[in-house]
């Protein structure tokens, strides 16, 4: 890799990098002899590269890398020195932005410009745990925080670079090691990160990283006996499989982040207000509708449809759909041609159920083969139907209208997911309402029109219902990879 002050970013149609494909074990690149995985570029559909499934082979060695490096330098360093170091790879992560955003959208077809802007706040999140470090000595209670162990991570591909740093970034600052399996569909970027924390002065085998599948590496990983802990986030049927793995050998605690189906609730005071769409519709449709966390579910008071397909319209103007390596594309295509297929399927459920509006098209000149989809929405769907209570990962906003704030209450709680809602309107009495009849993990509540969703980097939260468990952010996610050890002096 060139240095950062004299790197040059590669071309668009430069073939994946190979090296980057290998398991990341002890400080160095590992070859394995497992099945080759296909990489798929989703803005055209063609094969962008190749890697290893590393198997029970990467994953072995690389448990018994992350277990030497507890018990060598990483396990006797103090906190002011472990927040040193990662200090140190947040510098090196800024440097290499372009690089993380050229991965992504070759491997997932993320628009690059959204991809800068995310991942450049990679450093600001390091910095936010480091900075926390200290207080785990505050909340020991008379007992002594430790580091849980060896923890294996298993990450999705909708964001790469911030889901592998969501997730490593506590578990090392909270003193322990990590072996992390990305997903098959963006293991890259996660190497790299690992090689710039290897870079940064990280001691070899403290970040490992083993790529491969899912039902081969990621089951092994999850089943270890020598891992201590597992820390999971992608599908709620991925997370029910890791669940019954990582109990097959070991007792182990886990942290899960799984589905989400999240309402956004519209309610009668800014129904009339045309500021509040640009907001719905990012809600809704930002990464393509390829995130958990994404509000796909759209209520809003009776009498109220004409305003939101107006409203929604309107928004879709800002949002065009394109080739993700054009800085000006906001919507890039799906990642694969398995998820573009499961759109398409609920698509068609929409057609024969409900009414669906396009809010915008998918323009002519872009690759045949490519994966992209316009957003629409679905108006009146049947509210047992799966469109309102099955998670798409797409570009599809159902809309429904409720008559009082009990109907509406009950919409948007009706479902097995309870990850995220958001809340339009000035009524406060209104959402501590709403907010307390929904069973999920974070509330937005947004009282200026113009504003959008977003919940605080200090604000801990927990998923609720299929959608997982285990307390996610701030110091009480900081402390979920620790455990208290009780001393007592017997004189």
């Amino acid at each position: 890799m060139n240095s950062p002050a004299a790197r040059n970013i590669p071309a668009w149609d430069t073939p994946l990098p190979k090296a980057l494909g290998h398991a990341w074990i002890r400080g160095e690149a590992r070859a394995f002899g497992g099945n080759p995985i296909v990489s798929v570029d989703p803005t055209t559909g063609a094969v962008s590269g190749d890697f290893s499934d590393g198997g029970a082979p990467a994953v072995e060695a690389a448990v018994v890398a992350a277990r030497a490096a507890l018990r060598g330098d990483w396990g006797r360093i103090d906190g002011a020195e472990r927040a040193a170091l990662l200090l140190a790879w947040a510098a090196r992560i800024a440097q290499e932005v372009e690089q993380l955003a050229w991965l992504e959208t070759l491997e997932v077809g993320r628009p690059v410009a959204d991809a800068r802007t995310l991942i450049a706040q990679g450093p600001l999140l390091i910095g936010h745990y480091a900075s926390m470090i200290p207080a785990l000595e505050e909340i020991a209670e008379g007992a002594i925080r430790r580091p849980r162990g060896v923890i294996g991570a298993i990450t999705p591909w909708n964001f790469p670079t911030a889901n592998v740093l969501i997730r490593a970034v506590p578990i090392l600052a909270a003193g322990n090691t990590l072996v992390l399996k990305p997903s098959e569909l963006s293991p890259r970027s996660a190497v790299l990160l690992a090689q710039l924390a290897s870079a940064a002065g990280l001691p070899p085998g403290v970040f490992n990283v083993v790529p491969g599948a899912g039902h081969t590496t990621g089951a092994t990983l999850a089943a270890h006996p020598g891992v201590d802990m597992i820390a999971f986030t992608g599908s709620t049927s991925t997370g029910q499989a890791i669940i019954r793995a990582s109990a097959s050998r070991s007792l182990k605690p886990l942290t899960m982040e799984c589905g989400g189906k999240s309402p956004q609730l519209v309610l009668p005071d800014m129904i009339d207000r045309p500021e509040i769409w640009p907001g719905v519709f990012a809600a809704a449709f930002w990464n393509t509708g390829q995130w958990c966390s994404a509000r796909t579910r759209l209520l809003v008071p009776r009498g109220g449809l004409d305003a939101a397909v107006e409203g929604l319209r309107a928004a879709a103007a800002d949002w065009p759909v394109g080739d993700p390596r054009d800085p000006a594309t906001r919507l890039g295509p799906l990642a694969s041609r398995k998820q573009y297929d499961t759109v398409q399927g609920f698509r068609e459920i929409a057609r024969r159920t409900a009414r669906v509006v396009p809010l915008s098209t998918v323009p002519e000149g872009l690759p045949a083969n490519g994966f992209h989809a316009a957003p629409e929405l679905v108006l009146g769907p049947p509210q047992d139907g799966a469109l309102v209570q099955q998670e798409i990962f797409g570009p599809l906003l159902t809309l429904q209208e409720y008559a009082d704030l009990d109907e509406a209450i009950g919409l948007a709680d009706d479902g097995p997911y309870g990850l995220a809602a958001t809340i339009w309107g000035a009524d406060r009495d209104a959402a501590a309402r709403i907010s307390a009849g929904l069973r999920v993990g974070s509330v937005d509540v947004i009282a200026t029109a113009g504003a959008r969703p977003g919940v605080a980097l200090g604000t801990p939260f927990e998923p609720r219902k299929q959608s997982g468990f285990g307390v996610e952010g701030g110091l009480a996610g900081l402390a979920a990879f620790t455990t208290p050890q009780a001393i007592a002096h017997a004189v």
